[in-house]
């Protein structure tokens, strides 16, 4: 039997073809605003009548953490302390207009331990929840985002990037556990990325780029379920969310290179599993109460706008995604504040003309979501909390969006050389971790601004394609100050801060594609 590959959303192939459109644009159908491994990946070639069958050739991923937890974009793969790695093979079948996807996904992580705290201050763990539960996260700030995912090893199958689908003329349906993304974003998209473990969900979607005077236009409509990890509280029957989904995005005809989108994403309560088969509608759903109302199903939401614009003939391309958590239909209150839960990323690549047979590649991307002014004049939750769903904009445990997480912001530069074959570079990165439960959470006074959690990371990184595939590498040497505000010391601290050094490396390998 053949082998043949699967193109993840986040991969060397989707790094090299957006390399590549830097210096020839955006070809019709290819912005990359939307991606799942079923779309990107091209059909079998064979009799389309008869059965086709292949082997999904193996992809690796191993991350080590030398210290405390570092994961970002992983998938299902939680990379805690020590040693992670996550299998990716498989079998596809195809006949006709059907396609089937079978892509679990083998996880190993040493989970080695780490102290969560030292002998410094923190709130005390709420009573029900797991003693993984990160305490600061209560109230209005509630989410399902444990320091560890328990004490021992973790050892699990998922079902990866495994769908079924067919094709309806220019529609296409099915059911998957595969990630997506959607937005213009190269480090954080705001409503959904491959951070967290896929999870089970329809779709509706455009098979292909549909032509209109406009441009081409394409849509995907999901709705699945959610899962509450291990690690959050003891209440059984809280455990299942539901999210539906709607994103569009329109390649202008004018010029293709300037592409816009939108995207709605609402979760929502069960009291049992398999509710989210009748939740296709919640997308249209109102959310904006600020209490809860404990009569009817809870729900909240994210909405976002994007855009993506490359100018092939100087090398360049700037995009950004804005994003609410709150939608009213006051115009007038839209108009006295525009920032009201916001969130956004703006991003810039740069591809410098040939030198030496390659040429230097700049990329920079700034995430901000941490609250705005306004919760000084009305109440204000953070991204990806919610009063109302207490798990929040999470799937076992993670975080569907962006990866920095919720009250979080980040900033991001990478200079690349690249060649046909191969590239190299070094980037620098800073992140401001969970800066709206400092704000809130009644911290004592001698901790003070000097808790501040954050991540300085210095790293080199590199990729290398070859016969059978090609494997990439990042290194990360990562200084995190105060983690999860840990100081003892007051301000200044007098030498009784809490700071963690910790050296995180990727290595990743992908087959090229066979048909």
């Amino acid at each position: 039997m053949r082998s043949t590959s699967l193109v993840l959303v986040t991969s060397d192939s989707i790094d090299r073809e957006r390399s590549y459109q830097l210096r020839e644009g955006v070809p019709v159908g290819q912005s990359l605003l939307l991606r799942s491994s079923s779309s990107l990946t091209d059909p079998l070639q064979g009799t389309p009548g008869s059965w086709r069958a292949a082997v999904v050739a193996p992809q690796f991923l191993a991350v080590t953490n030398s210290s405390i937890p570092f994961s970002q974009n992983n998938g299902a793969l939680w990379a805690g302390r020590g040693l992670s790695t996550r299998t990716l093979t498989g079998v596809r079948l195809e006949r006709g207009n059907l396609r089937i996807i079978l892509a679990p996904e083998f996880i190993l992580s040493a989970n080695s331990t780490w102290s969560l705290f030292q002998d410094f201050y923190h709130p005390p763990v709420p009573p029900g929840y797991s003693p993984f539960y990160f305490p600061y996260y209560v109230g209005q700030f509630t989410i399902d985002q444990p320091m560890r995912f328990g004490d021992k090893a973790i050892h699990r199958i998922d079902l990866g990037q495994t769908s079924i689908l067919t094709s309806i003329r220019s529609m296409e349906v099915g059911f998957s556990n595969e990630n997506e993304w959607w937005g213009p974003g190269i480090r954080n998209a705001l409503v959904l990325s491959n951070n967290a473990p896929g999870f089970p969900h329809l779709f509706i979607r455009t098979a292909h780029p549909l032509a209109t005077r406009l441009g081409n236009i394409e849509m995907r409509w999901l709705v699945g379920g959610l899962r509450e990890s291990a690690y959050f509280d003891t209440i059984s029957t809280n455990n299942n969310r539901s999210l539906a989904a709607l994103t569009a995005t329109l390649q202008t005809k004018w010029d293709p290179n300037l592409s816009f989108g939108f995207a709605r994403s609402v979760y929502g309560t069960e009291t049992g599993g398999g509710q989210f088969l009748a939740r296709w509608f919640d997308v249209f759903a109102r959310t904006h109460l600020d209490v809860p109302d404990t009569t009817r199903t809870q729900r909240d939401q994210l909405f976002t706008l994007f855009s993506r614009w490359v100018f092939p003939a100087d090398g360049v391309e700037i995009y950004g995604e804005w994003g609410r958590t709150q939608l009213r239909p006051s115009l007038r209150d839209f108009l006295v504040a525009p920032n009201h839960t916001q969130g956004y990323t703006l991003g810039l690549q740069w591809r410098g003309p040939n030198w030496r047979e390659g040429s230097f590649r700049v990329q920079t991307e700034i995430t901000q979501l941490e609250q705005s002014a306004t919760f000084r004049d009305e109440p204000l939750g953070s991204w990806y909390t919610s009063p109302r769903v207490i798990q929040g904009y999470t799937n076992r445990g993670e975080m569907l969006g962006a990866s920095i997480g919720p009250g979080a912001s980040s900033q991001w530069l990478a200079v690349d050389y690249l060649k046909p074959g191969w590239q190299l570079g070094a980037f620098v990165g800073r992140t401001r971790w969970n800066q709206d439960v400092h704000n809130h959470a009644g911290l004592p006074e001698y901790e003070g601004y000097c808790s501040i959690d954050l991540s300085l990371y210095p790293g080199v990184r590199g990729a290398k394609q070859g016969h059978f595939g090609s494997v990439t590498a990042e290194l990360s040497l990562q200084n995190r100050l105060t983690p999860f505000f840990q100081n003892g010391g007051g301000c200044p601290n007098n030498g009784r801060r809490l700071d963690i050094r910790n050296n995180s490396l990727s290595i990743t390998f992908s087959p090229f594609r066979r048909g």
